[in-house]
């Protein structure tokens, strides 16, 4: 039998047919990334959290596997899905978690209602791809944990930006040396191909992203491809970094459960 990610699943009170959203976190989190979301979300949706491999109650899902990719762990998130026999999804997905939740739309786009991205990675320019490429070396010197630490301060540097930073490294804490090491191989060269098989096409799905404006590693490459994609609606939000349902859960809450519900 397949082992199955943890997840958890929180029924509507008074609507067993209301629609179900699934919310998938980015590396290093786990369910607890959303608790933020958790209040207002119940009050409209079925919801359904996932564990990723390696993560959290997920920790050793997946521990006989030596590689990881985003087909990979996109076909365990559906796994999940057929178990608990749930048809269709809106999908709601923080930083890395957006590749996984578009290479889910890829793998099975008829069970995909929308896609709501916050502080997605579309995209790596020069900047990134010198960060990954470097950082990667260094965290085989200094270990992946210290590694990670270090990456949130980068893209999490300002005193707003503390509260999410906190959780990203307390979470992260979890993941054991291994699911670093498979988690991180995922960044190498074939991330940039991945990226642009994905996002590089018009996918025919309503996508919205809200990204925050100090996103300074993100948010260029976001807006160039809303600007690309006439189907992709983003908003900007201010004062915020990248983890927007972190940093900002009411704003993101309120806009977000908006653009799944429709216009009314």
């Amino acid at each position: 039998m397949k082992s199955l990610l943890y997840y958890q699943t929180f029924e509507h009170p008074e609507n067993p047919n209301a629609d179900w959203v699934l919310f998938i976190h980015g590396a290093g989190g786990s369910t607890a990334t959303w608790k933020k979301q958790l209040e207002q979300y119940k009050k409209h949706f079925n919801l359904l959290l996932i564990d990723l491999p390696g993560h959290a109650q997920s920790a050793k899902s997946c521990i006989d596997i030596p590689k990881y990719s985003f087909e990979f762990i996109a076909e365990k998130c559906w796994e999940v899905l057929d178990h608990l026999q749930i048809q269709k999804v809106h999908a709601v997905a923080v930083s890395l978690g957006s590749i996984i939740s578009i290479q889910m739309f890829d793998q099975q786009p008829h069970r995909i209602s929308s896609l709501v991205f916050s502080g997605p990675i579309i995209s790596l320019d020069l900047k990134l791809r010198i960060f990954l490429r470097s950082g990667l070396m260094l965290a085989k010197i200094i270990g992946f944990r210290n590694f990670y630490k270090m990456m949130a301060k980068i893209i999490l540097p300002k005193k707003n930006h503390e509260s999410a930073r906190k959780v990203f490294i307390r979470e992260a804490n979890a993941l054991t040396d291994e699911e670093y090491r498979k988690w991180t191989a995922m960044y190498g060269k074939e991330l940039d191909s991945k990226l642009k098989s994905l996002f590089g096409i018009h996918q025919n799905v309503p996508i919205y992203i809200l990204v925050g404006k100090e996103d300074h590693f993100f948010l260029a490459s976001t807006k160039r491809y809303a600007q690309r994609f006439q189907s992709v609606k983003m908003e900007i939000i201010e004062r915020c970094g990248h983890l927007v349902s972190l940093e900002k859960p009411g704003t993101f809450n309120e806009k977000s459960i908006a653009f799944i519900q429709g216009p009314k």
